[in-house]
């Protein structure tokens, strides 16, 4: 998922200030602005939401649900010409952000061995940090020879990708009964 993120990283206010509002940088900022509001105000009531059904099977289908539109939104900046219309999918890219990212803390977190949650998260920052790397060294080369739309072409297969991995997910999550074994404080979230 992160390895998607990256190839959009490097080139969005560039996209931004040469296709849709040309000069207008502000449009950029507007644009993360929006991101990060809606997904900071729907994570609240989803985290709640989330933490009030027992196992995990809510927690996966959430993330599925997210990481399926983190797939589908980058095609959608291929048909963006005005800034409400970047506004507005800015506004989807941040439903999708919060339909993934609580989930999977939360799912990464149940399942990190006791006595190794250090080791275990700086893998999940390591390997979210090199598919980072990796494509957002490749995305300003293929933004400047081939144009913006190969770009959001490649975030969307690469989100779809890790979306097939996300489904697989299942067989590791924890039962219901066994959940409050493991976590017996969950039964009195209201």
């Amino acid at each position: 998922m992160n390895a998607a993120d990256g190839f959009l990283a490097p080139v969005f206010a560039i996209f931004i200030i040469s296709k849709i509002a040309p000069g207008q940088i502000k449009i950029a900022g507007i644009a993360l602005v929006i991101y990060w509001l809606v997904k900071s105000v729907i994570q609240l009531p989803l985290s709640r939401y989330l933490d009030k059904h027992q196992g995990e099977k809510d927690d996966l289908g959430a993330l599925i649900f997210g990481s399926f539109l983190f797939s589908i939104v980058p095609l959608f900046y291929i048909f963006v010409f005005k800034p409400w219309q970047l506004f507005l999918v800015q506004g989807l890219m941040a439903l999708a952000g919060a339909l993934y990212v609580i989930p999977w803390y939360s799912i990464f977190t149940r399942h990190v061995d006791k006595f190794r949650i250090g080791f275990e998260w700086s893998i999940n920052s390591g390997a979210l940090g090199i598919g980072i790397v990796i494509t957002t060294f490749s995305a300003g080369f293929l933004a400047d020879e081939f144009g913006f739309n190969i770009v959001f072409i490649l975030a969307s297969i690469f989100y779809f990708i890790a979306t097939f991995l996300n489904i697989f997910l299942y067989k590791f999550l924890i039962k219901r009964d066994k959940l409050e074994k493991v976590f017996p404080e969950r039964r009195h979230i209201r």
